[in-house]
């Protein structure tokens, strides 16, 4: 597939096993685990996001106005749906998932610490200048050098609704330099080499992008009519980090 700047290839599927798993991660910063979740563990969160989305008349039978250009970092109106939802049981049980903590532990090589840095992210159709350009997680989360990401959408996201694109073997080289991409934005980009080999594929409910802070990753802009982009963020660190962190003050 060819965007307007860049070539993308589908993401290589996880291994089955163990192993083969902790291979590919660390070869490519990133797990794609199709299938990982049932559905059915994403119904109480996404039952409660809709809910949230309807009362603030941001999702309407179903489908989102264009107008309403949501997806910038500092925008008040979606710091404060964070509030309604990143606080909530649902969102909370379904990042202790043993699915998703199996994955996790496998990648940091200890049991995880929870919730350093969630979100959950809402993206607008059409609203291309807002999609998030390329960069790593670790240029603006503190003591990040360990965290690894668990990324899903909260219902069938394919190529046009903008889920995520990965540049594997990017986290090799450390962490790299960033800018604003614009005055006053809060989102920072990097610089990417011209042909870099992108990975992006259809995501259905349940399947799961895990990836380190510093795997540059950007996201597919959301090029639908009318279809808000619902996605979580669920971020680990291993709890010998925490500790080690803590000894150092």
């Amino acid at each position: 597939m060819t965007t307007s700047t860049f070539t993308i290839g589908p993401l290589p599927i996880a291994p089955g096993d163990d192993e083969g798993r902790r291979a590919r991660a660390h070869e490519d910063g990133f797990l794609y685990v199709p299938g990982l979740l049932a559905p059915a563990q994403l119904a109480p969160l996404r039952a409660l996001v809709d809910e949230a989305l309807a009362r603030r008349g941001w999702l309407v039978d179903g489908r989102s106005d264009p107008a309403l250009r949501l997806g910038r970092w500092d925008d008040t109106r979606w710091t404060a749906f964070l509030a309604d939802v990143l606080a909530s049981a649902p969102y909370q049980a379904l990042a202790a998932a043993p699915e998703l903590l199996g994955v996790i532990r496998l990648l940091c090589g200890d049991d995880p610490e929870l919730h350093v840095g969630d979100v959950c992210r809402l993206v607008s159709p059409g609203a291309v200048d807002l999609t998030t350009p390329p960069h790593q997680d670790a240029a603006y989360l503190r003591d990040a050098a360990d965290v690894w990401t668990a990324w899903l959408a909260l219902g069938p996201c394919p190529l046009a609704l903008g889920p995520l694109a990965l540049y594997p073997g990017s986290h090799t080289g450390g962490l790299r330099a960033h800018a604003p991409v614009a005055a006053g934005d809060g989102v920072v980009g990097t610089d990417v080499p011209e042909g870099a080999p992108w990975c992006a594929s259809a995501l259905a409910p349940g399947d799961v992008l895990f990836f380190s802070s510093l795997t540059i990753h950007r996201a597919l802009p959301n090029v639908t009519a009318d279809e808000l982009r619902v996605s979580v963020d669920y971020r680990y660190r291993p709890r010998a980090s925490i500790t080690s962190i803590a000894t150092a003050y």
